[in-house]
């Protein structure tokens, strides 16, 4: 029987640099353990991700109004993780007031759009690297940019696990590689932009490929003890029950020496 080839994304490389042993359980083994303080924030990316794509369709201008990006998102409520009708209620003001912000001072509009919000793969021999691209349009100045959407509150620069295999699909997808690459922060409508030039897709290249190489021959997954393990780790509780211990001195030194 010819075997399957793996499925790597941004989500399962960074568990696997997180820990080897959460990629293993949560990836290989599949062991579907849902960490609870994550699930409102999840559902709430969710929610705010299906209504832009969504709004991002319409293709007739006198729909494309407020009105209809707030039903859009009433409509499209994910409604899992939330400890109570008030906090959900919180988090939905929250997502109505950031969707505001959007319509009167998009950071994303140019000439033409390319796709929205679709699910795209490509077969790289040894491996698969799946990835999802939010937006992707011609900007006015003739660019081709690569949007991602973030709702959370922190902003931060577009890292160099995340940027190549956007860079991989598109050109999968689209036969060229973009121009810019950005994350859209819509807590604070801000978008943080990264210019592509051939040297990055060049160096980016060979480091995500070296790595997705290494993740697929691991044979022995080791476990990443922290001290944030309880708090950050969904599968805390099972590896107590397996008896992996924290080694706290060794890694807040390691920590510190990074």
């Amino acid at each position: 029987m010819k075997k399957r080839k793996p499925h790597l994304s941004c989500s399962s490389i960074r568990a696997f640099l997180d820990c080897n042993k959460k990629y293993q359980y949560q990836y290989l083994d599949k062991i579907n353990v849902p960490q609870k303080q994550s699930v409102k924030h999840l559902s709430f990316g969710k929610s705010i991700h299906k209504t832009l794509g969504k709004f991002n369709k319409i293709k007739d201008q006198s729909q494309r109004n407020i009105n209809t990006l707030h039903d859009l998102l009433r409509k499209n409520w994910v409604r899992e993780g939330y400890s109570s009708i008030e906090e959900e209620r919180t988090f939905g003001l929250r997502g109505l007031n950031m969707l505001t912000r959007y319509y009167k001072d998009p950071k994303d509009q140019g000439k033409e759009t390319i796709l929205i919000e679709e699910m795209l793969s490509i077969d790289l021999n040894e491996y698969i690297l799946d990835g999802v691209l939010d937006k992707v349009y011609v900007t006015h100045d003739n660019n081709l940019e690569i949007i991602d959407y973030k709702t959370g509150n922190n902003m931060y620069p577009l890292d160099n696990l995340q940027l190549p295999i956007y860079l991989f699909l598109a050109k999968e997808k689209l036969g060229v590689y973009p121009n810019l690459v950005s994350y859209y922060f819509l807590s604070h409508n801000k978008k943080y932009t990264r210019e592509v030039t051939k040297e990055l897709i060049d160096d980016l290249s060979m480091d995500i490929h070296n790595l997705c190489t290494s993740i697929i021959e691991t044979e022995d997954f080791h476990h990443n003890s922290t001290p944030y393990c309880k708090s950050n780790c969904q599968y805390y509780q099972l590896c107590s029950i397996l008896n992996f211990k924290c080694n706290h001195s060794f890694n807040i030194n390691t920590k510190l020496k990074n």
